[in-house]
């Protein structure tokens, strides 16, 4: 089966592929004049041996923007080449391919995004650390993080017994977009 991954960062994109037990991955750094938009399907096209028949990415928490666009190619390239989709929420993702370390994602304003035994919220900067205190390990913006998340999305896919329960490519959200700061959040 031929699968296709691709995740989106502050400034890189990330590209994985798997045909036949074999994998290839890219990770293509922006220059200061590129974004992702104008970059990602050329990318993409150029790194394809062949028309994928799943494509995976991640539906967020994660850059507002970055994931709109991730989740736009994945909705295209589905319709394009007839595929399907594998599209994990980013906190799922991360607790498994770090082994359950806690995921967190920089929110870029103020706070982080985390799954702490089970439960998604928002925490600062000082819970973090209290975490940090108990000897908990994190992944994601702090702690370890795949060199590549694409070619870990390959990896999940790949052993997550029903695939087809995450072909949904609708942006995962702790809290609305138009969030401004913490105060203002009610979780």
């Amino acid at each position: 089966m031929a699968i296709l991954g691709f995740s989106l960062l502050a400034g890189a994109c990330q590209l994985a592929w798997h045909h036949n037990g074999e994998f290839r991955e890219r990770i293509i750094t922006l220059k200061p004049e590129q974004t992702h938009a104008g970059i990602l399907i050329s990318s993409i096209k150029e790194f394809l041996p062949m028309p994928p028949e799943v494509i995976t990415t991640t539906t967020g928490p994660g850059s507002f923007t970055s994931i709109r666009i991730q989740l736009a190619a994945a909705i295209g390239f589905k319709i394009g080449y007839q595929a399907k989709l594998f599209c994990p929420n980013t906190l799922d993702f991360l607790e498994w391919a770090s082994n359950g370390a806690i995921p967190v994602i920089d929110s870029f304003r103020g706070d982080y995004f985390t799954k702490i035994d089970g439960i998604v919220k928002c925490v600062t900067t000082q819970e973090i650390e209290a975490l940090k205190n108990t000897g908990k390990s994190f992944c994601g913006d702090i702690g370890w993080a795949p060199e590549n998340s694409a070619l870990y999305l390959l990896k999940y896919y790949l052993c997550y017994p029903d695939p087809e329960n995450l072909c949904n490519p609708e942006p995962y959200y702790v809290r609305t977009p138009e969030y401004k700061t913490r105060a203002n959040y009610q979780g």
